[in-house]
């Protein structure tokens, strides 16, 4: 059917003698309407920029403001040694340290030991390995903000590597490393400053050098997080990856170590009692 139809339309085509008018099909006309080409140009705004300066005291007083919201804070930690897999054996977990830890103003604090299993403890002649972490009182984590300390900032040349809008509000990438060539186990990394809060709420670790010689061979990288519980910045996890000088027993020449916060509870009014000593004759 199709194809008798267009032999039919082309036998009239090639019947119309050339010049001939043909007549307008009926029904509305169809104008062609050119396209309106326009052009708006650019408009440059003038504002001015932070500078780093700037920035690296908004990052001074964002910490200091940080640390004076929270009166006492209750918090889990876990921390886990893994010894890395390889051709030979699979990733093992040596150790593994979880504990519940109360800590209020000025500097009290307490630690309620909940799991402590080490790998291979009851196998006679082979030590187990054993992760031994004590928690420090106050809120300032200088783990997370060390190189951005007022006392530490003629340490470290810092330099803006980016600036990204994340959910509506404007994250700092900041590098820091330090000045000065003499120490080859000082650190250098990377933050993420949260320009709501000023706060650091990443960092990125590494070093030239080990940091810790001649126990440690390598630190590859160590990333540390934060978390925001209650409009409060605090600790979620820290990841480390290391690989020893020689191998140790169990543990061999390579490791992850990680530790992670959660269960959070902020300013809940903890008494002075929780602190207390326990008395005489009594766990």
């Amino acid at each position: 059917m199709a194809a008798s139809t267009i032999a039919l339309f082309a036998a009239v085509l090639a019947a119309a003698p050339s010049g001939t008018a043909r007549p307008l099909p009926s029904g509305p006309t169809l104008a062609a309407e050119d396209t309106l080409h326009t052009e708006v140009p650019p408009v440059l705004v003038r504002a001015p920029r932070v500078t780093l300066d700037e920035i690296l005291a908004r990052v001074e007083r964002g910490e200091r403001r940080r640390d004076s919201l929270m009166t006492d804070q209750r918090f889990l930690v876990t921390a886990r040694l893994v010894r890395t897999g390889d051709a030979r054996r699979a990733p093992e977990v040596l150790s593994e340290w979880v504990a519940r830890v109360f800590r209020k103003r000025p500097d009290r604090v307490r630690t309620q030991i909940l799991r402590d299993y080490q790998a291979g403890r009851e196998e006679k002649g082979r030590p187990g390995v054993k992760v031994q972490l004590k928690a420090r009182g106050g809120m300032d984590e200088e783990i997370v903000n060390f190189a951005f300390r007022p006392e530490r900032r003629r340490q470290f040349r810092y330099r803006i590597l980016g600036r990204d809008l994340v959910g509506g509000h404007v994250i700092y990438r900041l590098g820091f490393e330090p000045r000065s060539l003499l120490d080859p186990t000082a650190p250098h990394g990377v933050v993420w400053v949260d320009t709501n809060d000023f706060v650091i709420v990443r960092q990125e670790v590494g070093f030239d050098h080990s940091p810790a010689p001649p126990l440690l061979e390598d630190v590859q990288r160590i990333v540390i997080e934060r978390t925001n519980v209650d409009g409060h910045w605090v600790l979620h996890r820290l990841l480390m990856r290391a690989e020893m000088s020689v191998p140790l027993p169990r543990v061999g020449r390579s490791f992850d170590f990680s530790m992670r916060f959660d269960d959070y509870a902020i300013n809940t009014g903890l008494p002075d009692s929780l602190f207390a000593p326990p008395a005489k004759g009594k766990s």
